[in-house]
């Protein structure tokens, strides 16, 4: 099949991660990809994918704009939209391709569907939903008042890369398990091998979180009957994350088993950084991983590292597969007791860990992921 990958904004960071794997398994299946995406559009790595160069303006970004300015540009991405997705239906036909996928969209894309021309398609257009905030208030009656709409569309198809199956009473939803992110850009040292110490990674943009704080405490305060090495990632988006930050590393600099790096991880950076762990922390409050998954655990998972998470990070994953340690954070000492069994049986128990994630891969695929985009056939 001929695949039009439809891009709109310019990814980063998962995005990236997210296409890279599906081009490379769309042309393992032996499917040909091809990027629709608005002019002067930035890649910001290269898929080796022929370009199609979409008629509508230009990308909208919202870097360093201010209120008043954010919203000038929200309405102006809008509309620009609007041409981007009119223009998606000619460029595909002209390439003749077999289907459209947006592979990172959001409720707004419902929207703007609905007054352009891709509405009208004579593809099936897949919207894929990813790492929406569906915990926040009325996002998700949003989101069903736009999905009502798209109903008569009958070739407009919208997929949740979810495991948690929130919405189950329109005909026009259906999910898809995401995708474990495994090493595609380096050679992987492989899987644990009893090695010390053990090493710990937590990284990510920090966000000041009650869980986050109460794990580093632990992992600064135990005893364990191992020695532990813990790295942190001191990246922040605002001035809240990054006081909170700068508490953290005041706290535990003087302490050996932490080190600090600021800086940011792309492409192959990122993947050492993962391969270079033995355990990926992601013990976020937020409900947000409720809804959508966790890319930090999915990474992890995709390169055989056990994670230790909270009760609010995909619970379903870890409640069929025994691939680390959950956490619900209510009580200190338990917390801490569970923390320290984990990491003190680590060397013996990996083994049953290794197990899990390789019994969950063949779930959570972008094989599956393809195929699930791939299914359904025009109307």
């Amino acid at each position: 099949m001929k695949v039009a990958i439809l891009e709109t904004i310019v990814p980063s960071a998962h995005e990236v991660e997210f296409n890279r794997g599906l081009v490379m398994e769309l042309r393992r299946q032996g499917h040909e990809p091809y990027f629709l995406v608005p002019e002067n559009f930035k890649f910001t790595d290269n898929y080796g994918v022929p370009i199609t160069y979409l008629e509508g303006g230009s990308p909208i970004t919202y870097r360093k704009a201010g209120l008043f300015k954010k919203i000038f540009l929200s309405i102006t991405r809008e509309i620009r939209r609007i041409r981007w997705f009119s223009s998606a239906v000619e460029k595909a036909k002209e390439l003749n391709c077999d289907c459209i996928v947006i592979p990172t969209a959001s409720p707004r894309y419902l929207r703007s569907i609905q007054h352009s021309k891709l509405r009208f398609s004579k593809l099936p257009v897949v919207v894929n939903m990813q790492l929406y905030s569906f915990e926040r208030k009325g996002r998700l009656e949003q989101f069903r008042a736009l999905a009502k709409k798209t109903l008569p569309f009958e070739n407009i198809h919208i997929t949740f890369c979810t495991h948690y199956h929130f919405i189950k009473d329109f005909k026009n939803v259906e999910y898809i398990n995401p995708p474990f992110y495994g090493p595609s850009l380096i050679e992987s040292k492989g899987t644990y091998d009893g090695h010390e110490p053990i090493v710990i990674g937590l990284y990510g943009i920090y966000r000041k979180d009650p869980n986050t704080l109460t794990l580093l405490k632990i992992l600064a305060e135990s005893e364990f009957s191992v020695p532990v090495k813990v790295i942190m990632q001191t990246v922040t988006n605002n001035e809240r994350d990054q006081q909170s930050c700068d508490e953290i590393v005041r706290l535990y600099k003087d302490n050996p088993r932490f080190t600090f790096f600021d800086g940011f991880l792309f492409a192959e950076s990122w993947q050492h950084a993962i391969d270079d762990v033995d355990i990926i922390l992601s013990p976020y409050a937020s409900k947000q991983y409720f809804y959508a998954y966790s890319a930090m655990c999915f990474n992890a998972l995709g390169f055989k590292k056990p994670v230790i998470i909270s009760d609010s990070v995909n619970p379903q994953l870890l409640d069929e597969y025994k691939v680390g340690l959950m956490l619900d954070f209510k009580n200190y000492e338990e917390t801490k007791s569970k923390v320290e069994s984990f990491i003190n049986n680590f060397k013996e128990d990996y083994p049953k860990y290794l197990a899990e994630i390789n019994r969950a891969a063949d779930v959570y695929s972008f094989e599956n992921v393809v195929k699930g985009l791939l299914k359904y056939k025009a109307v």
